[in-house]
C-alpha cells in the first residue's frame, strides 16, 4: 500500500500542469491557448501568462517525464530578472557594453559572446542634460494628455495597431505616479516611455475632432498645429539622447510614431527615413529574429510582432508606391500578430483591429518575397491581388459587406476601405510600372497614329483599375473628413490616381488613346474637389490641389470637359450627364484638333509654359518640389507638363 501510495506521489509530482498562471489562480480550466479562453472572457488577455515549462511543453509536445522546468536565467527584458552581486553584474555589464560597443548584436547562443550579453544595462547615475528634463516636461497637465491618450487608442491606433491599450494605460498611471520624481528619468525605459507619450500626443493632435481642437486651443492657448509640433519637437530631443538599442520596445514604438507623424505633416522623406531608424532600433532588440522567445512572456512577444506587421507593412508600402529601395532585407519570417489579444468575450465575432494589418502584411509578404513583376508575370500578380480581395472576411468584402458593427466600432468601415484602396492601389502599381516600361510617355509618343494592340489593352487595364480606386478613394474621403483627413490615404490615392489619369489625358493628342474618357473626367474632377476641401486643413492637400490643378491646365480637353471640371472641382457634383458628354466628344471634331494645336503651341514654348506652371505651383506653397512623387517620376512627362 504504502509503495503504491509513493508511486502516486511520483507521479503527481512529475505532471506538468500547463494551465495559465491567471487560470492557476483563480482555479478556472484553461483550454491552453494564449491566450486562453478565461482571460479573453475577463477582459485581461495581456495578463494571460504561461510558465517557462508550460510553454516548453506546449511548444516541443514533450511527454510527463521530458518537461523539466529549466533553471531561470536572466531576462534582457526585466530589470529585476538580475540576481547576481553587484560587483558580478557591474563586472558583466561592462563586458556587455564593450560588446556593444563594437557592433555585435545580442545573440544568446554566440560561442563567443553570448553568455557576457545577457545582463541588463544599468541605468546611468549622471545627471540629465537640461534640454532632456525640459523636454520631458512638454507633457501637458494630466486632464488634457489624458483626453490625447483617449482620442488616439478611438481614432489613431487602429490605423497600425502597434499598441495595446489596457497595458499601456496600466503603464501611463503608474508614470504618472513617478512623474515627480526627476530621478526616475535616468532609467532609459522610463525616458522612452516619456518620449513614446509625446509621440502619442503629437499623433493624436492630428486626428482630433473640431470641438476637441478649439478646446485644447482655448485651454492650452496655442493652435492645434503648434501644439502637435512642440509634443514632436520635444519627443525629437530624447529620441536623439537614447543610444541606439537602449529604450528597448518603448524606443522602437515611439521611432514608428515619429514616422506616422511626418507622413501626416505630408513629409514622406523625413517619415521613411524615421522608418527606417525604428526598423534598426527593432532590429537591435531582435524583433526581427522573433529571438529571446524564452525570456520574454507571450503578451510581450505578442506586441514585439505587432510593431513588426507594422514595420514590415510599410517598409513595402513604401517601396512599392513610393520607389524607395527595400529597408527590411531580413529572410527570417516573423509570425503574424494574434487577434486573440483583443476579442472581448462578450462579443467574440467582432474582428480586433489588428486583423487588417494582419491581411496587409500577409499581402505584402507574398508580393514582396516573389518575382519582380514584368510583362510575363503582370496577369498573374493582378489576378493574387484580385483573389486576396475576393477572400476578405465578410466585415471587409468588396461587395456587399457585412456592416452590422459598422456604427459601434468605428475601426471596422474604415479598415475596409483602408483594405479596398491597398488592394486596388497595388494592383495598379504593378499594371502602371509596365506601362512606364513601354516608353508610352516619351517627348515622341504616337501623336496621331494608333497603337499596338498589348499597349491598348494596359491603357485599358490601367483606366479600369485607376477609376476603380478613384471610387474608392472617394468613398475614404467621405468618411475620414474633417477628423481624419490628415491619414494620408485620404489625399493621396484620389491625388495619385488623378495625376496618372491627368497624363494619359497630357498625352492621348489626337483624343482616342483614352477608353471611358467620360468616367475618366469625372474621376479627376472629384479628385480636385477632395484637394480642394483639403487644401488649407492639411499641407497635403495644399501639395495635390497644386500639381492637380497644373496638370489639369496641360491637359488636352473639350471646351466641355474643361466646364465639367470646374464645376466638380467648385461643387463636387455637376448636372451633365456621362451620356450628354460623350455624345460631345468626337475625336475628329475641329475643336479638339483646334485645342490640341494651341496645347502643342503652349509646349514648345517652354519658358513661358515652366513660368505659369511654377506660378501656379507655388500659389500656397514653393515646398510642393520637395514633394516625394515616386513611381510618378516615370509617369509624368516632367519637360511636357512643366516641373
Amino acid at each position: 500500500m504504502e509503495l503504491e501510495k509513493r508511486n502516486s506521489s511520483k507521479r503527481c509530482r512529475g505532471r506538468t500542469v500547463t494551465a495559465c498562471l491567471e487560470c492557476r489562480k483563480m482555479k478556472k480550466k484553461c483550454d491552453r491557448q494564449w491566450p486562453c479562453n478565461h482571460c479573453k472572457s475577463r477582459k485581461v488577455a495581456h495578463m494571460c501568462q504561461f510558465s517557462q515549462a508550460t510553454r516548453k511543453h506546449q511548444r516541443l509536445g514533450l511527454n510527463e517525464t521530458q518537461t523539466r522546468a529549466p533553471k531561470e536565467t536572466p531576462s534582457i527584458a526585466s530589470s529585476t530578472s538580475v540576481s547576481e552581486s553587484q560587483d558580478d553584474a557591474s563586472n558583466s555589464t561592462s563586458s556587455a557594453s564593450a560588446v556593444h560597443m563594437l557592433g555585435y548584436m545580442f545573440a544568446k547562443n554566440d560561442t563567443l559572446f553570448g553568455s557576457i550579453m545577457e545582463t541588463q544595462y544599468v541605468e546611468s547615475t549622471e545627471p540629465l542634460p537640461e534640454p532632456i528634463v525640459q523636454a520631458s516636461r512638454a507633457v501637458s497637465p494630466r486632464p488634457y494628455t489624458d483626453m490625447l491618450l483617449k482620442n488616439f487608442f478611438d481614432n489613431v491606433n487602429y490605423h497600425y495597431g502597434i499598441l495595446h491599450q489596457p497595458s499601456f494605460m496600466a503603464v501611463y498611471v503608474e508614470w504618472w505616479s513617478q512623474r515627480r520624481d526627476a530621478q526616475s528619468l535616468r532609467n532609459p525605459l522610463a525616458l522612452a516611455l516619456t518620449c513614446l507619450i509625446l509621440r502619442i500626443c503629437a499623433n493624436s493632435t492630428q486626428f482630433l475632432s473640431p470641438q476637441a481642437s478649439s478646446q485644447l486651443e482655448l485651454d492650452l492657448g496655442d493652435s492645434i498645429q503648434n501644439l502637435s509640433k512642440a509634443y514632436h519637437d520635444a519627443a525629437q530631443t530624447i529620441s536623439s539622447f537614447l543610444s541606439p538599442g537602449t529604450g528597448g520596445l518603448l524606443n522602437a514604438q515611439q521611432l514608428f510614431l515619429a514616422a506616422t507623424w511626418h507622413k501626416g505633416q505630408a513629409d514622406f522623406v523625413r517619415s521613411w527615413h524615421e522608418l527606417g531608424a525604428a526598423v534598426r532600433q527593432a532590429q537591435e532588440i531582435g524583433i526581427h529574429t522573433d529571438a529571446f522567445s524564452d525570456e520574454l512572456n507571450e503578451f510581450d512577444l505578442e506586441i514585439r510582432r505587432r510593431l513588426w506587421c507594422a514595420l514590415y507593412t510599410w517598409d513595402r508600402y513604401m517601396t512599392g508606391s513610393f520607389n524607395r529601395p527595400p529597408i527590411i532585407q531580413s529572410e527570417i519570417s516573423v509570425p503574424l500578430p494574434n487577434p486573440g489579444l483583443d476579442q472581448a468575450g462578450a462579443d467574440p465575432d467582432v474582428p480586433s483591429y489588428i486583423v487588417a494589418k494582419t491581411l496587409e502584411c500577409q499581402l505584402a509578404k507574398e508580393l514582396g518575397e516573389g518575382d519582380r513583376v514584368d510583362r510575363s508575370n503582370l496577369q498573374s500578380k493582378i489576378a493574387f491581388v484580385e483573389n486576396w480581395m475576393l477572400s476578405l472576411p465578410s466585415v471587409f468584402n468588396i461587395i456587399n459587406p457585412d456592416k452590422r458593427w459598422d456604427d459601434d466600432y468605428p475601426h471596422i468601415p474604415f479598415q475596409r476601405l483602408q483594405l479596398h484602396c491597398v488592394g486596388y492601389m497595388t494592383q495598379l502599381m504593378f499594371a502602371r510600372s509596365i506601362l512606364t516600361s513601354f516608353q508610352l510617355f516619351s517627348t515622341t509618343t504616337h501623336v496621331g497614329t494608333g497603337l499596338d494592340s498589348e499597349t491598348t489593352l494596359l491603357i485599358q487595364q490601367v483606366v479600369d483599375l485607376s477609376l476603380k480606386a478613384m471610387s474608392v478613394s472617394k468613398d475614404t474621403f467621405d468618411f475620414c473628413f474633417p477628423q481624419k483627413a490628415k491619414y494620408y490615404m485620404v489625399a493621396f490615392c484620389p491625388f495619385d490616381n488623378a495625376a496618372l489619369l491627368c497624363s494619359l489625358l497630357i498625352h492621348d493628342a489626337d483624343g482616342t488613346m483614352i477608353p471611358r474618357r467620360s468616367e475618366v473626367i469625372y474621376a479627376i474632377g472629384q479628385a480636385l474637389h477632395i484637394s480642394q476641401r483639403l487644401r488649407g486643413f492639411t499641407k497635403m492637400g495644399d501639395f495635390t490641389w497644386s500639381i492637380l490643378s497644373a496638370l489639369k491646365n496641360r491637359a488636352n480637353l473639350f471646351p466641355l470637359e474643361k466646364a465639367l471640371l470646374e464645376e466638380l472641382e467648385s461643387v463636387g457634383k455637376t448636372d451633365i450627364t456621362t451620356e450628354s458628354l460623350n455624345h460631345s466628344l468626337e475625336p475628329s471634331d475641329d475643336v479638339f484638333h483646334s485645342i490640341n494645336e494651341s496645347s502643342n503651341q503652349l509646349h514648345s514654348e517652354s519658358d513661358e509654359g515652366l513660368q505659369f506652371v511654377e506660378n501656379t505651383l507655388a500659389v500656397d506653397d514653393p515646398d510642393f518640389l520637395e514633394m516625394d512623387l515616386g513611381i510618378l517620376d516615370g509617369v509624368w512627362n516632367w519637360e511636357r507638363v512643366g516641373f
